[in-house]
């Protein structure tokens, strides 16, 4: 793997700085009170600097969320590897992660309750606009899914993979009446019921 440049290693120290600032922001006042000159300023690079990285506020916000989805990813895929062979009992564990851990993160918190007001505008990221969150997350758990369990027919592990990352999102949004146990067992035995019973199609 050739190194990476100067100017590349610049880039990557600017974008992870901004975002840095950018959450610290967000979690402190809320996004709508998030300003690209402000960002600039503290990461101590120029406006258009910031804007060449990300495009506009949308893009910072989007970069910012993504940030996040990729921590939560990287324990969700440790919690998967500490379930090998037991599919309800990881999936069940992975969506119970999620969960918590979406209600312990600060960002996630400053959304949903700036969401409650007037500034929703990270809110799409968690929802309509949420496509890369959802690919990202399926990819992680069909993945997991062809190793660990390939009798089970790809066919049907995508979409089942592909609802109940929504549904695991749509609790996020907007919690369910009952413990995170209850919930994750829930969603994935909704989820395995779809993909257990095809697996003798094989």
């Amino acid at each position: 793997m050739s190194t990476p440049s100067l100017r590349e290693q610049f880039r990557r120290q600017v974008r992870e700085r901004a975002l840095e600032v950018a959450h610290a922001l967000t979690v402190e006042r809320g996004w709508a009170q998030v300003r690209m000159n402000e960002v600039a300023e503290l990461t101590r690079v120029s406006r258009p600097t910031l804007y060449a990285e990300f495009g506009d506020k949308h893009g910072l916000g989007e970069a910012l969320v993504l940030r996040e989805t990729d921590a939560f990813l990287t324990g969700i895929a440790e919690v998967l590897r500490q379930h090998q062979g037991d599919a309800q009992g990881a999936v069940t564990e992975a969506v119970r992660y999620a969960l918590k851990q979406a209600e312990a993160s600060p960002l996630l918190r400053a959304i949903l309750t700036s969401a409650r007001g007037v500034d929703q505008d990270l809110l799409p990221l968690l929802t309509t606009d949420a496509a890369p969150i959802f690919r990202a997350a399926s990819e992680t758990l069909v993945a997991w899914f062809s190793v660990h369990f390939p009798e089970f027919p790809h066919d049907d592990v995508g979409p089942a993979v592909d609802a109940l990352v929504r549904l695991t999102v749509s609790h996020i949004v907007m919690p369910a009446d009952e413990s995170l146990d209850q919930t994750a067992s829930r969603l994935a035995s909704l989820a395995l019921r779809f993909i257990e019973p095809h697996a003798t199609r094989l």
